[in-house]
Protein backbone atom coordinates (compact mmCIF):
# COMPACT_ATOMS: atom_id res chain seq x y z
CA UNK A 1 0.00 0.00 0.00
CA UNK A 2 1.18 3.70 -0.90
CA UNK A 3 0.27 6.14 2.28
CA UNK A 4 0.84 9.34 1.30
CA UNK A 5 2.19 11.53 4.58
CA UNK A 6 2.02 15.34 4.71
CA UNK A 7 3.84 17.41 7.64
CA UNK A 8 6.49 14.43 7.55
CA UNK A 9 9.16 17.33 8.90
CA UNK A 10 6.72 17.35 12.00
CA UNK A 11 6.98 15.94 14.82
CA UNK A 12 3.85 13.61 14.57
CA UNK A 13 4.32 13.31 10.84
CA UNK A 14 7.76 11.84 11.35
CA UNK A 15 6.71 9.07 13.61
CA UNK A 16 3.85 8.46 11.38
CA UNK A 17 6.54 7.90 8.82
CA UNK A 18 8.15 5.44 10.77
CA UNK A 19 5.15 3.84 11.60
CA UNK A 20 3.85 3.27 8.00
CA UNK A 21 7.16 1.97 6.73
CA UNK A 22 7.14 -0.77 10.01
CA UNK A 23 3.70 -1.51 8.48
CA UNK A 24 5.36 -2.82 5.89
CA UNK A 25 3.97 -0.18 3.71
CA UNK A 26 5.51 2.56 1.13
CA UNK A 27 5.96 6.03 2.13
CA UNK A 28 5.49 9.21 0.02
CA UNK A 29 5.94 12.27 1.71
CA UNK A 30 5.10 15.97 1.10
CA UNK A 31 7.44 18.90 2.49
CA UNK A 32 7.54 22.78 1.68
CA UNK A 33 11.29 22.21 2.26
CA UNK A 34 13.68 19.47 1.65
CA UNK A 35 13.62 16.56 4.53
CA UNK A 36 17.09 16.30 5.81
CA UNK A 37 17.21 12.57 6.59
CA UNK A 38 19.30 10.29 4.67
CA UNK A 39 17.93 7.22 6.43
CA UNK A 40 14.64 7.64 4.81
CA UNK A 41 15.90 7.61 1.46
CA UNK A 42 17.76 4.13 1.89
CA UNK A 43 14.21 2.93 2.72
CA UNK A 44 12.39 4.04 0.11
CA UNK A 45 10.32 7.03 0.96
CA UNK A 46 9.44 9.11 -1.92
CA UNK A 47 9.38 13.01 -1.22
CA UNK A 48 7.77 15.65 -2.92
CA UNK A 49 8.06 19.47 -2.35
CA UNK A 50 4.53 21.29 -2.13
CA UNK A 51 2.30 22.32 -0.38
CA UNK A 52 -1.55 21.72 0.79
CA UNK A 53 -2.22 24.98 -0.46
CA UNK A 54 -1.23 24.63 -3.62
CA UNK A 55 -3.21 22.07 -6.30
CA UNK A 56 0.07 21.84 -8.70
CA UNK A 57 2.32 20.22 -6.29
CA UNK A 58 -0.63 17.64 -4.31
CA UNK A 59 -1.73 16.31 -7.71
CA UNK A 60 1.51 14.61 -8.38
CA UNK A 61 1.87 13.87 -4.98
CA UNK A 62 -1.18 11.82 -4.37
CA UNK A 63 -1.44 10.42 -7.75
CA UNK A 64 -1.42 6.53 -7.54
CA UNK A 65 -1.60 6.62 -3.70
CA UNK A 66 -4.09 4.37 -1.94
CA UNK A 67 -3.80 6.14 1.35
CA UNK A 68 -3.34 9.85 2.79
CA UNK A 69 -2.71 10.63 6.19
CA UNK A 70 -2.81 14.81 6.20
CA UNK A 71 -1.05 15.43 9.45
CA UNK A 72 0.22 18.87 8.04
CA UNK A 73 -0.94 22.25 9.68
CA UNK A 74 0.19 25.41 10.85
CA UNK A 75 0.54 25.18 14.96
CA UNK A 76 0.94 27.96 16.50
CA UNK A 77 -0.87 29.95 19.07
CA UNK A 78 0.08 33.73 17.54
CA UNK A 79 -2.33 35.98 16.58
CA UNK A 80 0.02 37.63 14.26
CA UNK A 81 -0.36 34.29 12.18
CA UNK A 82 -3.96 34.22 11.87
CA UNK A 83 -3.82 34.52 7.89
CA UNK A 84 -1.56 31.68 7.82
CA UNK A 85 -3.13 29.43 9.77
CA UNK A 86 -7.02 29.63 8.70
CA UNK A 87 -5.42 29.19 4.94
CA UNK A 88 -3.54 26.37 6.09
CA UNK A 89 -5.67 24.31 8.43
CA UNK A 90 -8.94 24.96 6.82
CA UNK A 91 -8.83 26.10 3.07
CA UNK A 92 -5.62 23.59 2.63
CA UNK A 93 -7.79 20.55 4.38
CA UNK A 94 -10.46 21.39 1.47
CA UNK A 95 -7.94 21.51 -1.32
CA UNK A 96 -5.87 18.31 -0.09
CA UNK A 97 -9.12 16.42 0.86
CA UNK A 98 -10.50 17.17 -2.72
CA UNK A 99 -7.79 16.76 -4.92
CA UNK A 100 -7.24 13.30 -3.18
CA UNK A 101 -10.56 11.89 -3.86
CA UNK A 102 -10.44 13.17 -7.46
CA UNK A 103 -7.11 11.27 -7.48
CA UNK A 104 -8.27 8.21 -6.20
CA UNK A 105 -7.11 7.90 -3.05
CA UNK A 106 -9.42 5.41 -1.52
CA UNK A 107 -9.30 6.06 2.44
CA UNK A 108 -7.76 9.40 4.20
CA UNK A 109 -6.67 10.47 8.04
CA UNK A 110 -6.60 13.92 8.63
CA UNK A 111 -5.41 15.12 11.85
CA UNK A 112 -7.78 17.34 14.21
CA UNK A 113 -7.12 17.45 17.81
CA UNK A 114 -8.71 17.52 21.24
CA UNK A 115 -8.47 21.02 21.03
CA UNK A 116 -11.46 21.06 18.26
CA UNK A 117 -13.82 19.80 21.00
CA UNK A 118 -15.99 20.88 22.81
CA UNK A 119 -16.52 20.84 26.77
CA UNK A 120 -19.86 18.95 28.30
CA UNK A 121 -19.39 21.10 31.58
CA UNK A 122 -16.92 21.68 34.31
CA UNK A 123 -14.79 18.29 35.01
CA UNK A 124 -16.56 16.54 32.80
CA UNK A 125 -15.10 13.49 30.24
CA UNK A 126 -15.40 15.07 26.71
CA UNK A 127 -15.14 12.57 23.59
CA UNK A 128 -15.81 12.38 19.94
CA UNK A 129 -19.55 13.55 20.72
CA UNK A 130 -18.85 16.88 22.73
CA UNK A 131 -19.72 19.04 20.57
CA UNK A 132 -17.38 22.50 20.10
CA UNK A 133 -18.49 25.26 22.22
CA UNK A 134 -15.49 27.21 23.06
CA UNK A 135 -15.43 29.56 20.03
CA UNK A 136 -14.43 32.65 23.31
CA UNK A 137 -12.45 29.93 24.81
CA UNK A 138 -9.93 29.36 21.68
CA UNK A 139 -7.10 31.11 20.26
CA UNK A 140 -6.71 30.78 16.22
CA UNK A 141 -5.05 27.58 16.35
CA UNK A 142 -8.08 25.93 18.16
CA UNK A 143 -10.69 27.65 16.30
CA UNK A 144 -8.71 26.33 12.99
CA UNK A 145 -8.56 23.01 13.93
CA UNK A 146 -12.19 22.86 14.58
CA UNK A 147 -13.07 24.60 11.34
CA UNK A 148 -10.73 21.63 9.81
CA UNK A 149 -12.42 19.13 10.99
CA UNK A 150 -15.89 20.00 10.18
CA UNK A 151 -14.72 20.72 6.85
CA UNK A 152 -13.52 17.18 6.46
CA UNK A 153 -16.66 15.66 7.55
CA UNK A 154 -18.74 18.05 5.58
CA UNK A 155 -16.63 16.74 2.08
CA UNK A 156 -17.62 13.10 3.33
CA UNK A 157 -20.93 13.93 4.23
CA UNK A 158 -21.46 16.09 0.72
CA UNK A 159 -19.23 14.99 -2.04
CA UNK A 160 -17.82 11.37 -0.40
CA UNK A 161 -14.79 11.55 0.35
CA UNK A 162 -13.35 8.83 2.73
CA UNK A 163 -12.10 10.50 5.52
CA UNK A 164 -12.00 9.99 8.75
CA UNK A 165 -10.48 12.06 11.64
CA UNK A 166 -8.08 11.52 14.20
CA UNK A 167 -7.38 13.57 17.50
CA UNK A 168 -4.28 13.84 19.35
CA UNK A 169 -3.65 15.67 22.88
CA UNK A 170 -0.88 16.98 23.94
CA UNK A 171 2.04 15.23 22.19
CA UNK A 172 5.58 13.81 24.37
CA UNK A 173 7.83 11.69 23.46
CA UNK A 174 11.08 11.47 21.48
CA UNK A 175 12.43 13.41 18.79
CA UNK A 176 10.21 16.80 19.78
CA UNK A 177 13.21 18.62 17.63
CA UNK A 178 11.23 22.17 17.18
CA UNK A 179 10.26 21.96 19.98
CA UNK A 180 6.50 22.05 20.29
CA UNK A 181 4.92 24.15 23.39
CA UNK A 182 5.12 20.97 25.26
CA UNK A 183 8.88 20.21 24.46
CA UNK A 184 9.80 23.76 25.10
CA UNK A 185 7.30 23.61 28.63
CA UNK A 186 9.82 20.72 29.60
CA UNK A 187 13.28 22.24 29.01
CA UNK A 188 11.96 25.31 30.60
CA UNK A 189 11.33 23.47 33.51
CA UNK A 190 14.16 21.70 33.76
CA UNK A 191 16.91 24.37 33.12
CA UNK A 192 14.44 26.63 35.86
CA UNK A 193 13.74 29.21 33.12
CA UNK A 194 10.04 28.96 34.38
CA UNK A 195 9.28 32.38 36.79
CA UNK A 196 5.88 30.52 37.49
CA UNK A 197 3.03 28.80 36.80
CA UNK A 198 -1.09 28.04 37.13
CA UNK A 199 -2.74 24.98 37.41
CA UNK A 200 -4.31 23.80 34.61
CA UNK A 201 -5.63 20.16 33.26
CA UNK A 202 -4.13 18.52 30.49
CA UNK A 203 -4.47 15.29 28.68
CA UNK A 204 -0.71 14.09 27.09
CA UNK A 205 -0.12 11.00 24.93
CA UNK A 206 3.17 9.73 23.75
CA UNK A 207 3.76 10.82 19.68
CA UNK A 208 4.82 7.08 19.00
CA UNK A 209 1.49 6.07 19.49
CA UNK A 210 -0.35 8.81 17.90
CA UNK A 211 1.77 8.06 15.08
CA UNK A 212 0.37 3.95 15.50
CA UNK A 213 -2.79 5.56 16.15
CA UNK A 214 -3.00 6.91 12.67
CA UNK A 215 -1.74 3.59 10.81
CA UNK A 216 -4.53 2.15 13.31
CA UNK A 217 -7.27 4.42 11.98
CA UNK A 218 -6.52 4.33 8.46
CA UNK A 219 -6.46 -0.02 8.54
CA UNK A 220 -9.83 -0.15 11.02
CA UNK A 221 -11.64 3.09 11.25
CA UNK A 222 -14.38 4.00 9.84
CA UNK A 223 -14.89 7.05 7.72
CA UNK A 224 -17.22 9.75 8.31
CA UNK A 225 -15.73 8.89 11.92
CA UNK A 226 -13.88 10.80 14.84
CA UNK A 227 -11.30 9.10 16.93
CA UNK A 228 -9.49 10.34 20.02
CA UNK A 229 -6.01 9.81 20.27
CA UNK A 230 -5.40 10.70 23.73
CA UNK A 231 -3.86 9.26 26.54
CA UNK A 232 -4.62 7.45 30.17
CA UNK A 233 -3.97 10.19 31.85
CA UNK A 234 -5.82 13.77 32.61
CA UNK A 235 -3.22 15.64 35.12
CA UNK A 236 -3.27 18.99 36.12
CA UNK A 237 -0.49 20.76 34.97
CA UNK A 238 1.33 20.19 38.61
CA UNK A 239 1.41 16.80 38.43
CA UNK A 240 3.13 16.58 34.88
CA UNK A 241 5.75 18.92 36.85
CA UNK A 242 6.02 16.35 39.83
CA UNK A 243 6.71 13.38 37.12
CA UNK A 244 9.68 15.57 35.67
CA UNK A 245 10.64 16.44 39.27
CA UNK A 246 10.74 12.78 39.96
CA UNK A 247 12.81 12.30 37.04
CA UNK A 248 15.12 14.62 36.77
CA UNK A 249 15.51 16.02 40.27
CA UNK A 250 14.58 19.46 39.10
CA UNK A 251 12.51 21.30 41.49
CA UNK A 252 9.42 23.30 40.14
CA UNK A 253 8.92 27.15 40.31
CA UNK A 254 8.28 28.23 43.58
CA UNK A 255 5.24 30.65 42.52
CA UNK A 256 2.25 29.16 41.36
CA UNK A 257 -0.65 31.45 40.41
CA UNK A 258 -4.16 31.05 42.17
CA UNK A 259 -6.64 30.53 39.03
CA UNK A 260 -8.28 33.90 40.82
CA UNK A 261 -5.49 36.12 39.97
CA UNK A 262 -4.64 34.47 36.36
CA UNK A 263 -8.19 35.81 34.90
CA UNK A 264 -6.87 39.45 35.75
CA UNK A 265 -3.53 39.16 34.24
CA UNK A 266 -5.11 37.71 30.92
CA UNK A 267 -7.11 40.32 30.65
CA UNK A 268 -3.98 42.64 30.98
CA UNK A 269 -2.15 40.81 28.86
CA UNK A 270 -5.15 40.86 26.02
CA UNK A 271 -5.31 44.91 26.51
CA UNK A 272 -1.33 44.97 25.85
CA UNK A 273 -1.61 42.87 22.69
CA UNK A 274 -4.09 45.36 21.31
CA UNK A 275 -1.58 48.10 22.12
CA UNK A 276 1.36 46.87 21.19
CA UNK A 277 0.46 43.71 18.53
CA UNK A 278 3.10 42.03 20.78
CA UNK A 279 1.70 38.49 21.80
CA UNK A 280 0.44 37.36 25.44
CA UNK A 281 2.43 35.40 27.92
CA UNK A 282 -1.13 34.60 29.21
CA UNK A 283 -4.08 34.27 27.35
CA UNK A 284 -7.62 34.78 28.24
CA UNK A 285 -8.48 31.51 25.92
CA UNK A 286 -6.19 29.32 28.30
CA UNK A 287 -7.17 31.04 31.73
CA UNK A 288 -11.07 30.00 30.68
CA UNK A 289 -10.15 26.53 29.62
CA UNK A 290 -8.32 26.00 33.13
CA UNK A 291 -10.96 27.03 34.91
CA UNK A 292 -13.29 24.21 32.72
CA UNK A 293 -10.76 21.44 34.40
CA UNK A 294 -11.11 18.81 30.84
CA UNK A 295 -10.85 15.40 30.54
CA UNK A 296 -10.90 13.52 27.38
CA UNK A 297 -11.20 9.65 26.97
CA UNK A 298 -9.60 7.31 24.42
CA UNK A 299 -12.33 4.52 24.91
CA UNK A 300 -13.58 4.43 21.28
CA UNK A 301 -10.09 4.25 19.76
CA UNK A 302 -9.48 1.64 22.36
CA UNK A 303 -12.69 -0.35 21.45
CA UNK A 304 -12.49 0.02 17.76
CA UNK A 305 -8.71 0.51 16.60
CA UNK A 306 -6.95 -1.56 19.52
CA UNK A 307 -5.23 1.79 20.46
CA UNK A 308 -3.13 1.38 23.68
CA UNK A 309 -0.94 3.98 24.73
CA UNK A 310 2.01 4.36 26.67
CA UNK A 311 1.74 5.96 30.17
CA UNK A 312 2.94 9.51 30.08
CA UNK A 313 6.12 9.02 32.59
CA UNK A 314 7.34 6.75 29.95
CA UNK A 315 6.67 8.95 27.30
CA UNK A 316 8.58 11.92 29.59
CA UNK A 317 11.46 10.30 29.83
CA UNK A 318 12.02 9.14 26.55
CA UNK A 319 11.15 12.68 25.69
CA UNK A 320 14.21 13.92 28.10
CA UNK A 321 16.08 11.30 27.51
CA UNK A 322 15.90 12.27 23.63
CA UNK A 323 16.90 16.03 23.97
CA UNK A 324 20.05 15.11 26.41
CA UNK A 325 21.18 12.51 23.52
CA UNK A 326 20.50 15.52 21.00
CA UNK A 327 22.93 17.70 23.56
CA UNK A 328 19.28 20.30 23.94
CA UNK A 329 19.73 19.23 27.99
CA UNK A 330 23.39 19.74 29.14
CA UNK A 331 24.19 15.14 30.84
CA UNK A 332 26.48 17.30 33.47
CA UNK A 333 23.33 18.50 35.21
CA UNK A 334 21.00 16.24 34.20
CA UNK A 335 20.50 12.95 36.11
CA UNK A 336 17.27 10.87 34.72
CA UNK A 337 16.40 8.00 36.45
CA UNK A 338 14.05 5.30 34.89
CA UNK A 339 9.82 6.21 34.88
CA UNK A 340 9.29 2.99 36.91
Amino acid sequence: MLVCITGASGYIGAHAVEQTLQRGYTARVLSRKPIQNPAWGTKGVQTFLGDVRDEKTLVPFLTGADALLNIAGVNTPSSNQRDNIFSSNVEGVRLILRTAHRCGVRKIVHTGSTAALGCRGRGLVNDEMTAFNLWNASTDYERSKHLGEEAALELHRKEGVPVLVAEPSACVGPGDAKPTYTGKLILDFINRKLPGYFDIRHNYVDVRDVALGHILALEKGAVGQRYLLCGDENILLSEFFAMITELTGAPAPRLKLPLWFVFPLAYANLTLWKITGKDPLIRLSTAKRAWLNMYYSNAKAKRELGYTPRTVKVALRDEIAWFLEQGVLDPSKVTLKEAG
